[in-house]
């Protein structure tokens, strides 16, 4: 068998184990140990070096304390204050509502590195509050979607760790380079809310007029968001002014996590119990994803299919440009049918050859790389925000409707990805600034 047909092959079966169902750390190291087996049984020997070096690396013991952190935010109920500081504060003009939801997102995704819990945080707080006060099904859906998938870009990112560590680029500078999208983003989605919700008021109306409060409320609630601050300049502020590694930040941000619930009189037994829990299974998750991953390259390699990949990548016309576009078009595939994580850990090994060999920034690859994922969080039919929205959202909600309400935040990331694309200075300003 030719090695090209060999490279089609071995895929082939990785995603087919993946549509039978099977978790992706085992289709990912079965695909690799069944062709080992059969083709180079001495190939089987690097699996073991799988579990071992990769689970070894000192820079994953940031990925469960940031997660940690994130987790004890959520499960405390502290992100309902910063609801409801937007609540009172923008609430009163159209779309308000739903704005505020995406700026929670946005603070929610700083303090929480990935998707999922500013999603179902949000899903739970603010979908109820817009519906009360008879916003569009549309619109409350969209914003909790697209707000939530900033989760991946707002530092501290763990798809970025996860990035960073299989390209051997820099944490911190890749934590400083999402600042700038991921702001753009949200700015782009909450002037979209509040543009048509100025024009199409039904699909956002203004709080009633009697439901109004006083500067001191307002104040009041505002202040109420500090954890949220204490957390972002602590983790992020240690990492950029060169005091402390990712790692040592991640490890302050945990214990100001821990703190702040004490100052709030939430560290409860069932905070602690859910917040470790949820660490312990979504840091699980990713170290077996990337042990499966890394014995997936590592047979990919041994059996002389890597420069199969490259020579096909490097010769799709277009030169630099059709390159790139190739290589986020099979990440915006991919992510219709694999988690994130997953696609990381696939597909950085595959494209470095690639981006060293045209001398490609790292940095600002990576960041076109994320931005990518978030729409393939919401890309139907295999969208994974799509089915977490799903299911937090009442049992009248179809996921049709979930389907029909994320379009145009779809419009807005990829304008977001083509306008980092032609202008890479939108991601590489401020560590350019910093360094």
């Amino acid at each position: 068998m030719s090695v090209e047909i060999l490279t089609v092959v071995y895929f082939a079966c990785l995603f087919i184990s993946l549509f039978l169902g099977l978790p992706v750390a085992l289709g990912l190291g079965g695909t690799a140990a069944i062709f080992a087996l059969l083709l180079e049984p001495r190939a089987l020997m690097t699996l073991p070096s799988a579990f071992f070096s990769t689970s070894w690396n000192s820079i994953l013991v940031t990925v469960p304390l940031f997660l940690l952190m994130g987790n004890l935010i959520r499960f405390s109920g502290i992100a309902d204050a910063a609801y409801d500081a937007v609540y009172k504060l923008i609430g009163h003009i159209a779309g308000g509502l739903a704005i505020g939801t995406v700026q929670v997102c946005t603070i929610f995704a700083a303090v929480t590195g990935i998707t999922p819990p500013a999603t179902i945080t949000m899903g739970q707080i603010a979908y109820p509050s817009m519906m009360r006060y008879n916003y569009d099904r549309r619109i409350a859906i969209g914003s909790i979607a697209a707000g939530g998938a900033l989760g991946a870009l707002i530092p501290p990112s763990v798809p970025f760790i996860f990035y960073g560590l299989l390209a051997n680029a820099s944490i911190g500078d890749l934590f400083l380079a999402g600042v700038v999208p991921g702001v753009m983003l949200a700015i782009f989605y909450s002037v979209y809310i509040g543009v048509r919700c100025a024009f199409q008021p039904h699909l956002g109306p203004p709080l009633p007029a009697e439901l109004k409060f006083t500067p001191r409320e307002k104040l009041n609630s505002v202040l109420g968001i500090w954890p949220f601050v204490v957390l972002i300049v602590i983790v992020l502020g240690v990492i950029w002014g060169g005091i402390a590694t990712p790692a040592e930040a991640a490890a302050f941000g945990a214990t100001a996590a821990v703190f702040i619930n004490l100052i709030y009189r939430q560290l409860s037994w069932y905070v602690i119990r859910e917040s470790l829990a949820a660490t312990a299974r979504l840091a699980g998750m990713g170290l077996w994803i990337l042990i499966g991953a890394t014995a997936f390259l590592s047979i990919f390699n041994t059996l002389g299919m890597q420069h199969i990949i490259t020579d096909l990548v490097l010769g799709m016309p277009g030169g630099e440009t059709g390159i790139l576009a190739m290589m986020m078009l099979i990440i915006l595939l991919l992510g219709m049918v694999m988690d994130d994580w997953a696609i990381i850990m696939l597909c950085t090994p595959l494209f470095l050859p690639i981006i060293e060999i045209l001398e490609i920034n790292k940095i600002w690859f990576g960041v076109l790389f994320i931005v990518n994922i978030q729409m393939a969080y919401l890309t139907p039919p295999f969208g994974f925000v799509l089915f977490w929205i799903r299911g937090i959202l009442p049992k009248g909600v179809h996921m049709g409707d979930v389907y029909r309400s994320v379009w145009p935040f779809v419009a807005l990331q990829l304008l977001g990805l083509m306008l980092i694309f032609m202008l890479p200075e939108i991601a590489l300003w401020l560590p350019n600034i910093v360094d």
